[in-house]
Order: C-alpha cells, then sequence, then structure tokens
C-alpha cells in the first residue's frame, strides 16, 4: 500500500510530467516551424535559435525521466542525488524565468509600472496587443510549470525518506 506522501507525489509528478510533454511538443513544433517561430526580422541566426529549441526538448525529455524516476523509485536504477540535482536545476530555471516575467506583466496590465517593472520601455506598453497577451500566457505557462516542479521536487524527498524508513 502507498503511503500518503507516496500518492501526493504521485500526482505532483504526473502533472508535472504533463507541462513537460507539453514543453517538449510545443518545441518540436517551434524548432520545425521555425521560420513561423521566428518571425520576419527576429535577426537571431537560425542555428542559435534551433540549438536553444534542441536544449528546451532535451531539458523536458530529462525533466520527465527524473520524475518518472522519483515516481517509481524501487524499479529503477538511478543516483538519487543527481536526480534531485537535475529535478533542482528545472525548479530553479523555471521559476527564475516564470515568476519575474509573469510579476511583471501583472504589474503592468494592472497600470502599477505602464513602462515595465524595471521602467525600461520608452513608452507605455499596450496592454490591449496580442503580443502583450501572448507573452503573459507564456510567462504564466513557466510559472505554472514551476508550481507544479517545485512541489513534486519537494514530495520526491519526502517519499524517499518515508520509504526507507520502512
Amino acid at each position: 500500500m502507498e503511503s500518503e506522501p507516496g500518492k501526493t507525489l504521485v500526482r505532483w509528478a504526473y502533472a508535472a510530467v504533463a507541462w513537460l510533454v507539453v514543453s517538449f511538443v510545443w518545441h518540436v513544433q517551434m524548432g520545425v516551424m521555425y521560420e513561423d517561430a521566428m518571425g520576419p526580422d527576429d535577426g537571431t541566426p537560425v542555428w542559435l535559435f534551433l540549438s536553444y529549441d534542441a536544449l528546451i526538448v532535451l531539458m523536458s525529455v530529462v525533466g520527465v525521466v527524473c520524475l518518472l524516476t522519483t515516481v517509481e523509485q524501487g524499479r529503477r536504477r538511478a543516483s538519487h542525488r543527481l536526480v534531485r540535482a537535475l529535478l533542482w536545476i528545472g525548479c530553479a530555471v523555471l521559476t527564475v524565468r516564470g515568476v519575474p516575467g509573469l510579476v511583471e506583466n501583472i504589474t503592468t496590465a494592472t497600470g502599477l509600472t505602464p513602462h515595465g517593472l524595471l521602467g525600461m520601455e520608452k513608452e507605455a506598453v499596450v496592454t490591449g496587443s496580442w503580443d502583450f497577451w501572448k507573452t503573459m500566457l507564456i510567462n504564466g505557462y513557466f510559472f505554472l510549470g514551476a508550481v507544479l516542479l517545485v512541489p513534486a521536487t519537494v514530495l520526491s524527498r519526502r517519499s524517499r525518506r518515508a520509504a526507507k524508513a520502512t
């Protein structure tokens, strides 16, 4: 019978896996349709965009493997320290990427910081534009990733301790 921390871990881990699968599919699609994803006058070299995109795809795969490893602790042979380290790196990346961007979007949308959180925009940001709301959705998605991955990572440690104790 699985303990309550184990059941909770499974729910958080599978939710984070679902988030990572969407990220994987999204970035594979961006890599295949890179001309649309880059935009007409982006100025970024194609190789750089595709390299970045491939890195995100790889990180998504590694995240899924690490999360599934935490759920199936007894069945997989993996260094628990390595898995936890990789999960914590993922937590840091998603938190650093998602939280500040979403905070800026929200403060800009509410009119608290019409020129951006740091005031670096020369003119007030147009909050009614599709570009603004697309950015808010993307930042919100990264924030959601952090909200799902952090508890899964914390619970993986607790679940492992509980499994060792029994």
